[in-house]
C-alpha cells in the first residue's frame, strides 16, 4: 500500500482496506455489501471506503483481545504511545499499528504535554512522535526522556515532515530512529517489531 495515498486519510480503496484489515479484497467487498463497512462509489464506479468505519472495525477486533493483567506500577510492555497534532495522522498510525499488532495497547496524544502525562500513566515501550507540535514539541519530549533514567524502557521513533537541515539545527538526541513523511510503512513496522521484541 502506498504511504502517500494512506496519508490522504479521507477515504480508502478496497485494496488498501483489505491490506489494513489483513483480509482479501473479496471479503472487503462482502463487508461493504452487508453494511459492515461504509462505502460509496466514485463517478467511475470505484468503491471508496470510510476510514471511520475501518477504524471502528479495527477497534472491535482489538476489544476482542483479552488483555493480560499487570501489577500496579509495572511497565506495560505492550503499550504504544503515538503523538501528533494532526488527528488524521494519528488515526492512520493507530490503524496501521492495530492491524500489525492487535494485542498492543495503543494510546494517542496531540501534544507534548499530553504525551508526558500519558507516558507516566501507561508507561509505553514504544513512543512514535512528530517533532513539530504546539505547547511542547517532539524535541522537548525526547530531551526529557533522554535526560531521565526512569524512561529508559521507552524506545522512541520519530516521524516528521521536517528536513534534515531543520532537524540538525534543533539537535535530535543521537540514536533515535528517524523517518520522514509520508511514512515509509514497512520501515515503521520493522522498527516497532524490533522495539517490542
Amino acid at each position: 500500500m502506498d504511504a502517500a495515498e494512506l496519508n490522504k486519510m479521507s477515504e480508502l480503496t478496497t485494496r488498501q482496506t483489505a491490506k489494513l484489515l489483513n483480509v482479501s479484497v473479496r471479503t472487503v467487498q462482502l463487508w461493504v455489501e452487508n453494511g459492515t463497512l461504509q462505502a460509496w462509489k466514485t463517478i467511475g464506479g470505484h468503491r471508496r471506503i470510510s476510514v471511520g468505519s475501518v477504524q471502528q472495525l479495527l477497534e472491535e477486533k482489538q476489544d476482542r483481545q483479552t488483555p493480560i493483567p499487570r501489577p500496579f506500577g509495572a511497565t506495560q510492555k505492550s503499550a504504544v504511545l503515538i503523538v501528533d497534532d494532526d488527528q488524521d495522522t494519528l488515526l492512520l498510525y493507530k490503524m496501521l499499528v492495530s492491524n500489525w499488532y492487535p494485542s498492543l495497547h495503543i494510546e494517542t496524544a496531540v501534544n507534548g504535554v499530553d504525551a508526558l502525562v500519558k507516558i507516566g500513566s501507561i508507561r509505553p515501550c514504544v513512543l512514535i512522535t512528530d517533532l513539530q507540535m504546539p505547547q511542547l514539541d517532539g524535541f522537548a519530549i525526547l530531551d526529557r526522556l533522554q535526560n531521565n533514567e526512569q524512561y529508559d524502557f521507552i524506545k522512541p521513533i520519530v516521524i516528521t515532515g521536517m528536513s534534515d537541515d531543520e532537524i540538525n539545527a534543533r539537535g535530535l538526541p543521537a540514536g533515535i530512529p528517524l523517518l520522514h513523511k509520508p511514512i515509509p510503512v514497512e520501515e515503521l513496522k520493522a522498527l516497532i517489531a524490533s522495539a517490542i521484541n
